[in-house]
C-alpha cells in the first residue's frame, strides 16, 4: 500500500515593502526606545558615534546574510548555511545558538516595554506585563505573516512618528552641547556600540521569512539591507 504524504509549505504573503517594515520595526523596536538611555550613560554626547560605529558593523553583516540568502532562500537561515558550509554537529550548536539569543533580545524588548507601561500607568507589575506582551504577538504571529506584518507596520508607523516628534521637540536645542564630549573615553565611546549593536540584532531575522516571501531571492536581500540603510 502506498502512502502520500502532503507537503506543507508556508504561504509566500510578503511582498517587498512588508518586508522592508519588518526589518525597520525590528530594528527600531529596541534600538532606540530600549536601549539608547543605557547607550548615552556610556558615551555621553559622542553616543552619535557609536550608532555610527554599529551601522557599519551591522551593515557588513548585514552584507553577508543578504548574500547568503539569496544562495540558500530557507526559513532556517543561519542553521541552514552553517549545515551546507561545515557539518550538522556545528549546524545544531549554531541553531540553539540562535534560539537563545532570539530569546534574549524577546526578553530585553518586551521588559523594556513593561518599563515604559508600567512608568505610564505608575505600576510595578513589570513581569506580568512583559510575559503578556510575549503571549500577545505569539498569538498574532499563530494567526498567519500576513496579520502580523500589517500589525507590524502600524506599530512602525507609531514608532517612526515618536522619533519625528522628539527630534522637532529638540531642534530649538541644537548645537547647545558639545557633541564630542565623552565622559568614559573612546571605552565609553566602544562599549555603547557594543550596546547598540545589539539593538541593531534583528535585522537578521529577516531571512527566516524567506519561505514566506514572494520571490525571496531578490526581495529578502532587497528588504535586509534596505532596512539597516534605513535605520
Amino acid at each position: 500500500m502506498k502512502h502520500h504524504h502532503k507537503i506543507l509549505t508556508l504561504r509566500r504573503d510578503l511582498n517587498l515593502f512588508q518586508a522592508i517594515a519588518c526589518g525597520i520595526g525590528i530594528i527600531i523596536g529596541a534600538g532606540i526606545y530600549v536601549l539608547l538611555g543605557s547607550a548615552a550613560g556610556l558615551a555621553g554626547n559622542a553616543v552619535w558615534i557609536s550608532f555610527i560605529i554599529s551601522a557599519f558593523l551591522a551593515l557588513f553583516t548585514g552584507f553577508s546574510y543578504a548574500e547568503l540568502s539569496s544562495i540558500f532562500p530557507r526559513d532556517g537561515s543561519e542553521y541552514v548555511y552553517v549545515e551546507k558550509t561545515f557539518n550538522k554537529k556545528l549546524a545544531f550548536l549554531i541553531g540553539y545558538s540562535t534560539l537563545l539569543g532570539g530569546s534574549i533580545s524577546a526578553a530585553a524588548v518586551s521588559l523594556g516595554f513593561a518599563g515604559y507601561f508600567s512608568s505610564l500607568l505608575n505600576t510595578t507589575y513589570l513581569v506580568p506585563v512583559a510575559v503578556s506582551l510575549l503571549i500577545l504577538m505569539s498569538i498574532v504571529n499563530l494567526r498567519g505573516i500576513k496579520e502580523s506584518a500589517n500589525l507590524n507596520i502600524l506599530l512602525t508607523t507609531i514608532e517612526l512618528f515618536g522619533l519625528v516628534f522628539i527630534v522637532l521637540v529638540s531642534l530649538k536645542y541644537f548645537g547647545s552641547v558639545n557633541y564630542l564630549e565623552a565622559p568614559k573615553g573612546i571605552s565609553g565611546i566602544l562599549s555603547a556600540s557594543s550596546l547598540i549593536f545589539f539593538a541593531y540584532i534583528g535585522f537578521e531575522s529577516l531571512v527566516k521569512l524567506s519561505e514566506e516571501t514572494k520571490n525571496s531571492k531578490k526581495i529578502i536581500p532587497l528588504a535586509l539591507i534596505s532596512s539597516i540603510l534605513i535605520t
